[in-house]
């Protein structure tokens, strides 16, 4: 009897350890976390939607999309050391993202990195000719002497 009542306890452990642990490290994969940032961010919980984001990279760091979520929150948090560096980044993984190129760009301009600013802005004309129109307030201020 007492054998099958310390069975019982243990398989009952191990249940509650993986109702506790294992279920939920498997609910956090990149996805899920980036959608748990945006509506951490929507409520303006921002630190923890900056954690969220920063787990999602963890969880995958080939995630172009979490790396753009923490950018895009750092950018709007006035971090612009920390949003030039996940940008540049992001476009390590994905030299084609127009946005994390207008990001950079705009990192960089908010830093008086003028110069650095343009040639972002050109990537990003490059990789998508209809910021071309978009930029061009920002183009003709930066080019101009």
């Amino acid at each position: 009897m007492r054998l099958k009542l310390k069975h019982m306890v243990l398989v009952g452990l191990v249940a509650l350890l993986a109702n506790h642990v294992i279920v939920p490290a498997l609910a956090e994969t990149p996805n899920a976390l980036i959608a748990q940032g945006d509506r951490q961010w929507a409520e303006g919980r921002l630190d923890l939607a900056q954690a969220s984001f920063e787990q999602a990279v963890i969880a995958d760091p080939s995630s172009v999309a979490a790396r753009m979520k923490l950018a895009g929150l750092q950018l709007s948090q006035q971090d612009f050391k920390a949003s030039i560096e996940t940008y540049q980044r992001t476009i390590g993984l994905d030299a084609n993202n127009a946005k994390a190129w207008l990001g950079l760009g705009f990192s960089y301009l908010h830093t008086a990195k003028n110069d650095l600013a343009l040639a972002a802005f050109n990537e990003a004309i490059r990789v998508d000719p209809a910021n071309k129109g978009k930029l061009a307030p920002v183009l003709a201020k930066l080019e101009s002497p």
